[in-house]
């Protein structure tokens, strides 16, 4: 059996990840609800769970939870906590309606760190100076993402010219749903080309787009896919100020970003409600 721990605090459901000791994939747990904490004796609470892989093993899974004790079990496989990863699901859902406040608060993150590590040495800064440089790109792409698939999976036109630009195959709505949340889960929004087709071209307005940030998405591509080393030879570098003036050129982008959407869904809102009167 594996043991792991999780915080009774943060969460409300768990899922699991672990390897299957038959087909030796990962395995994933469908929501496992956390048990309820007794409030007034305080005693250890518990609720089991049996999980099949897509192999057909069968696990068997017990949660724990009390004041001193809040932790799980999977049993019939061996190793330590490391080999489960565990995530956590809160009441706090995140999501569209909340990624514009995750997004502010990933801002407040990035510059709380880069005040934290100027007594490093300037090797160590410019390393983590180039790992958060990397996670602003990552945080634009991700506000994109959750922000504007709801919007489009729930509108038929949206589908359809969605589907043509980006090249989905051709099929009924439930297939193209299928292949459009495929795009968003596994495809990227980072680069500027994807984002003209995004607004101009299905959201059909346009947007002003900063020239740096096309810079930015390369930079961050040599961080990512080649460890901050350019094909010419030379480390790619980042020092402070660039940083926070790309953090500054990110956060600007965004909040015309999320201007202009949420003016297009009141904008479409309204044509629906008009629509209906005159039905």
């Amino acid at each position: 059996m594996i043991r792991f721990e999780y915080d009774n605090i943060e969460a409300d459901k768990l899922i699991l990840e672990f390897k299957c000791k038959s087909c030796h994939a990962i395995s994933k747990t469908e929501l496992l609800v956390v048990p309820q904490l007794d409030i007034n004796t305080f005693d250890k609470t518990k609720l089991s769970y049996q999980h099949k892989c897509v192999c057909g093993e069968i696990y068997y899974i017990d949660i724990y939870n009390g004041i001193y004790d809040n932790y799980g079990i999977v049993n019939g496989i061996d190793g330590n906590e490391n080999d489960v990863y565990v995530h956590e699901v809160s009441n706090y859902f995140y999501n569209k309606d909340s990624i514009l406040v995750d997004t502010i608060g990933s801002y407040f993150k990035i510059e709380s760190i880069i005040d934290s590590i100027d007594e490093m040495s300037n090797e160590n800064k410019s390393y983590v100076y180039c790992l958060l440089f990397s996670n602003l790109i990552s945080i634009l792409d991700s506000f994109i993402k959750i922000y504007t698939e709801p919007i489009v999976l729930g509108n038929d036109d949206l589908i359809e010219q969605f589907s043509l630009l980006f090249g989905m195959p051709k099929g009924n709505r439930e297939k193209k749903i299928e292949k459009i949340k495929d795009f968003y889960k596994r495809k990227s929004f980072q680069s500027v080309s994807n984002q003209k087709k995004l607004f101009e071209n299905v959201f059909n307005f346009e947007i002003e787009i900063d020239e740096r940030i096309e810079h930015y998405v390369s930079i961050r591509d040599m961080i990512i896919h080649r460890n901050a080393i350019d094909p010419e030879g030379f480390m790619h570098k980042i020092n402070k100020s660039q940083l926070l003036q790309a953090l500054d050129v990110i956060k600007e982008h965004i909040r015309h970003i999320h201007s202009a959407l949420f003016d297009y869904e009141v904008d479409m809102y309204a044509d629906k409600i008009l629509n209906r009167q005159y039905i």
